[in-house]
C-alpha cells in the first residue's frame, strides 16, 4: 500500500533544468526516464508548468512526450499542474490568463508521484532564474522538491557563461548537482572553427564546473519528424546511460 501524498518521503531522482529555453529538456528528461524504466525501476515524470501550448491542437505537449516516453497512467493534471497557452515565463504567462501559480499544489502533486513510484524524473521550465511568482523562481521549485539537479546545456559558443551560471545559482541555494548534460540541440555546424569550439566549450565546462559531465548528445533530426523513433536512439545514447547511473546512485 502507497502512503498518502503527505506521508510520503523526499523522492529519489531527478529536476532537469537548463541553462536556457530551447536547450533539450524534454529530450533528455523523457530519454533518462525511459531508460531508468528500461532498467527494471518504477519511474514517474512531472512537467510541474509549461507555457506556449495550447490544448487540443496538433502539437504534443512536453507533457504529453513525457507520458508517453514511459507509458504512464498518470493524469495530464497531476503531471502538469499548470497548462498555459501563452508562450512566455511562466509569471508572465499567469498574468495574462489572469491566475497566480500556488506553489502548494505543485508540491502536493510531486508528493502524491513519489508515493507512487520508486523514482521521480521532473522537467522544468526555461532556466533556473525564470519567475513562477512574484517571490519565487524555478531553483525555488527545485529547492521545494528536494531532488538533485541535472542540468542541460547547449554544447556551442556560449555554453561555458551559461553552463557555469547555472551551477554557481544551484550552489547558492545548496542544491545537488548530479551533472551537466551537453546537448546538441541542431545538427552542428561541420567547419574546423565549430568543431574546436564545441570541443573547447566541453572541454572547460569539465575542468571548471565541479561535477560530472556527459555529452554531448548528437542532434537526432528524426526527433523532429517521428519524435518515438528518435527518442528511442537517444535512450541507447553511453550519456543517457550514464547520466541513469548517476541518478540512481544519488547526489554526492
Amino acid at each position: 500500500m502507497h502512503p498518502t501524498a503527505q506521508e510520503a518521503p523526499s523522492p529519489r531522482g531527478c529536476f532537469v533544468t537548463g541553462t536556457d529555453t530551447g536547450v533539450g529538456k524534454t529530450v533528455v528528461a523523457a530519454a533518462l526516464a525511459r531508460c531508468l524504466r528500461q532498467h527494471g525501476l518504477s519511474v514517474g515524470v512531472m512537467k510541474p508548468i509549461e507555457t506556449g501550448h495550447t490544448a487540443g491542437t496538433s502539437s504534443t505537449s512536453d507533457a504529453d512526450r513525457l507520458r508517453a516516453a514511459i507509458g504512464t497512467a498518470d493524469s495530464l493534471d497531476l503531471v502538469s499542474p499548470y497548462r498555459f497557452s501563452a508562450p512566455l515565463a511562466p509569471l508572465a504567462a499567469a498574468r495574462r490568463a489572469g491566475l497566480t501559480i500556488e506553489i502548494e499544489r505543485i508540491v502536493s502533486a510531486c508528493k502524491e508521484l513519489a508515493a507512487r513510484y520508486q523514482y521521480l524524473v521532473v522537467e522544468g521550465v526555461g532556466g533556473v532564474m525564470v519567475p513562477i511568482t512574484n517571490h519565487l523562481t524555478v531553483c525555488d521549485l527545485i529547492v521545494r522538491f528536494s531532488l538533485p539537479a541535472v542540468v542541460v546545456s547547449r554544447a556551442t559558443l556560449g555554453g561555458v557563461n551559461h553552463a557555469l551560471l547555472t551551477v554557481e545559482a544551484l550552489r547558492q541555494r545548496r542544491v545537488a548537482i548530479l551533472g551537466i548534460v551537453m546537448n546538441h540541440r541542431v545538427t552542428p555546424p561541420e567547419s574546423p572553427d565549430d568543431r574546436l569550439q564545441q570541443e573547447a566549450t566541453v572541454g572547460l565546462v569539465k575542468e571548471l564546473s565541479g561535477v560530472p559531465v556527459v555529452g554531448p548528445l548528437p542532434h537526432e533530426a528524426e526527433l523532429d519528424q517521428a519524435w518515438e523513433t528518435g527518442l528511442a536512439k537517444i535512450v541507447n545514447d553511453p550519456a543517457i546511460q550514464t547520466l541513469a547511473d548517476l541518478v540512481t546512485q544519488g547526489a554526492p
